[in-house]
């Protein structure tokens, strides 16, 4: 299903915590998936046609054309509708505009095939934090 009806913006670090929370960690704090360098990051959350926020994302540049986007997340009650697709795509998107590289992330495992259909690639790096397997996935941005 492709979402339709719905607008991306720049929105500030703090509009994305409480759908961080529900959908990547209920029953702990939204305190909990603050990051240290919210303050730094590009946010970006996309909003249904009835201004409902349905997705989020969090990115940052690191160094040297490298963008990294972290706490990636879709409304459970919305996700398989192309949401998280478009906000993806939305993000590479802007990353190249931007001159960028490369665009990584530490992916939960269970969604490597995500982003396998956006061309990233597993890298040897995998790592067990707060319940989950993870895998550093990277896209090139130059075609």
């Amino acid at each position: 299903m492709k979402a339709t009806g719905f607008y991306i913006r720049e929105i500030p670090g703090h509009f994305t915590w409480p759908l961080r929370q529900k959908v990547m960690y209920p029953g702990q704090s939204v305190e909990s998936v603050i990051l240290e360098d919210d303050a730094r990051g590009t946010h970006f959350g996309l909003y249904s046609a009835d201004d409902e926020l349905r997705s989020v994302i969090s990115l940052f540049y690191r160094e040297d054309g490298r963008y990294q986007f972290r706490k990636f997340a879709t409304d459970t009650t919305q996700q398989g509708k192309g949401y998280g697709s478009a906000l993806l795509s939305y993000t590479i998107d802007f990353c190249r505009k931007e001159k960028g590289r490369t665009l990584w992330c530490n992916a939960r495992k269970s969604a490597s095939s995500f982003y396998k259909r956006y061309h990233f690639t597993e890298t040897n790096t995998t790592f067990f934090k707060k319940g989950h397997d993870y895998v550093i996935m990277e896209l090139p941005l130059y075609l």
